[in-house]
């Protein structure tokens, strides 16, 4: 199975790299689709459709600390596990308006903003995480998440919207 992975990783130098991580990580993402699905046979499949996932991106994605790139991954299982879960619905296009994305936060502290995050949803948080923080593309986000691209920016756009809500509703 490893040879496959490596099929789909650009920089062949970058195959040890993977399979160190493969090694490490194959448990975690088992018990995190199993945790999910309570099916072996299914956690196993999103577990390798997770590992697919990580190895197109792994020339970009491979240079993230260790615990950014395994709480990446850990993400990656998860929503890959609860999209095999769900029945195949149609997901309803919005127009992407990116008018609120260059929209500035309000001026806050550290700690404010922190306590702000701390009451998003945890879809809200794991979206500004991987945009924020890992400063992944949309198409990224919409991989690891499996997701359309619409509904990548969309997520992204009403987490933002709610963070800016809290932020200046605490700053009045």
């Amino acid at each position: 199975m490893l040879s496959t992975y490596f099929a789909m990783i650009d920089d062949k130098a970058l195959c040890g790299e993977f399979e160190r991580f493969y090694t490490e990580n194959r448990i975690t993402g088992m018990r995190t689709a199993y945790a999910v699905l309570k099916n072996n046979a299914l956690a196993e499949e999103a577990l390798s459709e997770s590992f697919m996932k990580l190895a197109k991106n792994f020339k970009k994605i491979h240079t993230l600390p260790s615990h950014k790139l395994q709480a990446y991954f850990v993400i990656t299982v998860r929503n890959t596990a609860l999209n095999m879960l769900k029945k195949e619905t149609a997901v309803e296009t919005v127009e992407y308006n990116d008018e609120l994305e260059h929209m500035p936060l309000p001026d806050t502290d550290t700690a404010h903003l922190k306590e702000c995050i701390a009451r998003l949803s945890h879809t809200d948080k794991e979206i500004l995480y991987l945009r924020c923080s890992l400063d992944l593309q949309y198409e990224q986000i919409s991989q690891a998440l499996g997701i359309s691209l619409d509904a990548a920016r969309q997520r992204l756009r009403h987490a933002r919207a709610k963070l800016r809500s809290l932020l200046e509703k605490e700053n009045e």
